[in-house]
């Protein structure tokens, strides 16, 4: 066998074979130790088990990697340095993303692809063992404690894939690590598998009143227990569906029934209500990339378009002249005045960034709510963040009654919590009708879950609201197909397709492709 280096699929934590050209070329990871001493103990796979889970959020907040340039993309937050992909994305008009092994926008793919399947091999390492008949000192009720945080992780990581990606191998913990794994999936069916994971854990914290120690995960304000994992579990599944789909069609061809049934159980209802917000702890094990970047003003500022939609005399797309903060926006949390810091969009009065690299990558606005998180605040990567807010549950649930035809006057009274509480705005109401309705729902995502999670590109892509030549989702990376002596192929580019295109008969995908492992590109044909 050939030994060679990980190329960031991981079934588990051992080798496995990876089908290619070279039918004896064996994938290992020399960085890690065998799956025999890393799971040597109960506590050892107990150990495995938790810090999965802070593996999953870390590559669920990695601003390093995808989610400041998909923000950026998606034209939600701007800039345009070269870093995280933030500057070629951000081209108008728009050119397909270099998925290229030698590219500088190369970690856009290639480091979620790497962190959520190193999430995801330690979340199957663990479950794999305790399938087998490892048990934890307290038993089986100890052990499918544990589980459950497993669990988490795996069914956490596969829902990141689905987001991300076109396609990706589904594997769990009833895989071989020995052998090869599946077959490459497309995103449908990675969500799928996301969704039994999502139930599985559902189904084992039901009834339970487990509790977990704080550092399994540093939630503000609420304590780590079987039934707080369960809202968690409910919540992503919800959120799962929705920010799954790729288009306004396949929004609306989602089952909003099976959404609300999800949300109405999630971390915004019951006696226990909650925030999932991650309590930083300096950069050590619990912090969010995304937030040390997304809340600095002297790197990513907010894209005109979010500032028009929230105050139409600011134009849609910054053209050199800074537009004055105007005192009568009607959205309360937009900056009256210069540096008016109570706000969550602070106008500077300046912008950032070479205007010769485009000038509508500027912005003389900056997103300020979690300002004390970012890398020059005295207390950066201290404190809570959110990863997923109650109002985003809340406005899941909103807009799950409004798509089926429910009960409109509670749909409004969910906007409103933000929308009246936080924005000052006028109140929807039933009488708004489902359209309009809708639409504010729409606006409180747009405004409220901002640097929440990494959404921004998801929220966006869902309903069309991209701008033209935007991908919709990322390719494998190029290194990962390189390995695999597969065609490279990438996304985007106005007049170039943003997703793949699946041929009649569904076996047969085209794509646009950057260049191939070996030679020149232009549109390949491949089977799935």
């Amino acid at each position: 066998m050939i030994r060679t280096k990980t190329l960031g699929v991981l079934v588990g934590s051992a080798a496995l074979l990876l089908g290619s050209a070279c039918a004896d070329l064996e994938v290992t990871n020399p960085n890690n130790p065998d799956i025999e001493r890393a799971l040597a103990s109960p506590n050892d796979v107990k150990s495995v088990a938790i810090s999965s889970v802070n593996s999953w959020y870390l590559a669920s907040t990695n601003g390093e990697g995808a989610y400041m340039g998909l923000a950026v993309t998606a034209d939600v937050l701007t800039a345009n340095f070269g870093n995280f992909g933030m500057r070629f994305n951000n081209l108008e008009p728009r050119i397909p993303y270099e998925n290229n092994s030698a590219g500088g926008d190369r970690d856009v793919a290639a480091t979620p692809w790497a962190d959520n399947y190193g999430a995801l091999g330690a979340a199957n390492d663990a479950l794999r063992a305790f399938a087998s008949g490892v048990q934890l000192a307290g038993g089986k009720a100890e052990t499918d404690k544990y589980a459950a945080v497993a669990l988490l992780a795996q069914a956490g990581s596969l829902t990141n894939l689905a987001w991300i990606f076109d396609q990706a191998f589904v594997v769990d913990e009833t895989m071989d690590p020995e052998t090869a794994p599946p077959a490459l999936v497309p995103y449908t069916e990675v969500a799928a598998a996301a969704m039994s994971k999502w139930d599985a854990l559902i189904a084992l914290t039901n009834g339970k009143s487990d509790e977990y120690e704080s550092s399994v995960i540093p939630i503000d304000g609420v304590a780590l227990t079987s039934g707080t994992l369960n809202q968690i579990a409910n919540t992503m599944a919800a959120r799962t569906m929705v920010l799954n789909a790729r288009t306004k069609a396949e929004t609306e061809a989602l089952n909003w029934g099976k959404v609300l049934a999800y949300a109405e159980k999630g971390i915004s209802t019951g006696s226990n209500p909650f925030d999932l917000s991650i309590v930083g702890d300096g950069g050590t094990n619990w912090y969010s990339l995304n937030n040390a970047y997304g809340n600095l003003a002297s790197w990513l500022r907010v894209d005109m378009r979010v500032i028009h939609e929230m105050d139409p005399t600011q134009p849609a797309k910054f053209d050199g002249t800074i537009v004055p903060a105007n005192p009568n926006s009607p959205d309360a949390r937009m900056g009256k005045s210069v540096d008016d810091e109570d706000a969550d969009f602070v106008f500077l009065n300046k912008v950032t960034g070479q205007a010769s690299r485009g000038i509508w990558m500027q912005s003389p606005w900056y997103h300020a709510r979690y300002k004390s998180y970012n890398w020059e605040s005295p207390t950066s990567l201290e404190g809570p963040v959110p990863y997923v807010l109650m109002a985003e549950n809340d406005l899941m649930i909103a807009e799950a009654l409004v798509r089926t035809g429910g009960d409109l006057a509670r749909a409004a009274t969910l906007v409103n919590k933000t929308r009246v509480g936080r924005g000052g705005l006028p109140p929807a109401t039933a009488a708004d009708g489902a359209a309009e309705l809708l639409a504010k729902i729409l606006y409180e995502r747009h405004i409220e879950t901002i640097n929440a999670g990494g959404i921004e590109l998801f929220d966006r892509r869902r309903t069309d609201d991209l701008q033209p030549g935007t991908f919709r989702h990322l390719p494998i990376p190029a290194g990962q197909l390189e390995a695999m002596s597969m065609p490279i192929y990438t996304f985007g580019g106005v007049g170039k397709p943003d997703m793949r295109i699946a041929a009649p008969s569904g076996r047969i995908i085209e794509f646009h492709s950057a260049r191939r492992a070996r030679g020149a590109g232009g549109i390949q044909r491949a089977n799935w």
